[in-house]
């Protein structure tokens, strides 16, 4: 059965396609009215529906039955986020962005490094490639995906929404008990949930993989903890700088190998995207 991408789901009355996705109905597949198909919001929601109005511009469909929610056991979003320098080559990066969204990814970000020689991101063609990946492999969430930025500007970001998660989980603290009352030895970080599909109170790991001595790096795949959130730092295809990698360690980034051999910037990414659902396949 086709699925279809529709944000708006109304889950007991009609659905409006996008004019992409009504083209691609009435035109490529030359779906009829009546037809069954599938439509997913990319939050998680999945539901049985059946074509109301074919038109290459607006088709329409009445959902019939609800087959998942987000907040039902099972369904989450995936655990992993690949934040990577884009390739000199866009169609290196959009083939990674492609095979990982099919194997299981959560987010994607991009950002520039010193040794970066992509300047600039179409992110519509990425949303576009996203959107595709995720109906072809029938998962039921849109990875987020963040346009290009520094790498300095991502980690003063990333801080300053960790600090404002902080003062917000204090605010709700009773009276006696602070940030200095409680334990320090958690070895990584509470992570901030505020997308459909995540679970609550879901630690999260961060590793930088890179290639330079400076730092003695352990294996990404025996670091791996399956009840935690993945973030991951790939470097552009001259790797990162010494200082961008110590700047990324102090900013509580773990650094990691991912193997003997040498990989392009996009294998990595994919190698990282990769690594927790072998490791769920692994265990169960």
């Amino acid at each position: 059965m086709f699925l279809f991408y529709a944000p708006q789901i109304n889950e007991s009355g009609i659905c409006q396609l996008s004019e992409a996705e009504s083209y691609h109905c009435a035109k490529v597949l030359r779906m009829r009215p009546g037809q069954a198909l599938r439509l997913t919001d990319g939050n998680g929601l999945l539901c049985d529906a059946e074509l109301a109005v074919v038109d290459a511009r607006c088709c329409a469909a009445q959902v019939t039955k609800v087959l998942k929610r987000p907040d039902e056991e099972g369904n989450t979003r995936p655990p992993v986020h690949i934040v990577m320098a884009p390739t000199k080559n866009i169609d290196r990066t959009e083939w990674f962005l492609e095979k990982a969204i099919e194997i299981g990814l959560g987010r994607a970000s991009f950002v520039q490094c010193a040794r970066s020689e992509r300047k600039s991101l179409k992110m519509e063609r990425l949303e576009a490639i996203a959107v595709s990946a995720m109906k072809q492999s029938l998962h039921t969430y849109l990875p987020r995906i963040d346009g290009l930025r520094s790498l300095e500007a991502f980690l003063d970001k990333e801080a300053t929404d960790s600090a404002s998660c902080s003062e917000m989980s204090e605010a709700f603290l009773p009276a006696q008990v602070t940030s200095d009352t409680l334990p320090s030895s958690l070895p990584i970080e509470e992570k901030k949930n505020g997308d459909k599909g995540e679970k609550p109170n879901r630690p999260l790991q961060k590793f930088i993989a890179y290639c330079g001595p400076e730092y003695e790096k352990k294996d990404y795949l025996k670091l791996l903890d399956p009840k935690a959130d993945v973030k991951v730092l790939i470097g552009p295809e001259g790797d990162f700088s010494p200082e961008e990698v110590a700047m990324c360690v102090e900013h509580g980034y773990v650094p990691v190998s991912l193997g003997e051999s040498r990989l392009r910037t996009e294998t990595a990414a994919l190698y990282a995207a990769w690594g927790p659902t072998f490791l769920k396949a692994r265990s169960s």
